[in-house]
């Protein structure tokens, strides 16, 4: 009969660890590198410097971030108060003139 098992073939005892074994993995070796990076600096490699002062810079600079609020969510689009832009077709030296919604006046001062 066996261990019952979930539709997907798991038994049913297993967890949810999505990428949980990665993240721990990269973490263990990130940390034996930087171990490694930290041994050939010691040994007089000197090239190995930035590689033993950023690290630890970025998690300073990241855990910083985190304490002064972190991401922010999301915001939309700032909307400005101006009115819409002029077209610019009308300057354009080929386009064609408007038909103007009324005739033209004879100017001021000259009425009926």
């Amino acid at each position: 009969m066996g261990p019952a098992r979930r539709p997907d073939g798991r038994p049913a005892g297993w967890g949810d660890d999505t990428g949980g074994v990665w993240i721990v993995t990269t973490w263990v070796l990130g940390g034996v590198v930087y171990v490694g990076v930290l041994l050939a600096w010691h040994a007089g490699f000197t090239a190995a410097l930035p590689f033993v002062v950023v690290p630890p810079l970025l998690a300073v600079l990241i855990g910083a971030g985190n304490l002064v609020g972190g991401r922010r969510p999301h915001r939309p689009p700032p909307r400005f108060n101006r009115p819409d832009p002029v077209p610019l077709d009308p300057l354009r030296a080929d386009a064609v003139p408007a038909a103007p919604d009324r005739p033209p006046s004879a100017g001021p001062g000259t009425g009926p």
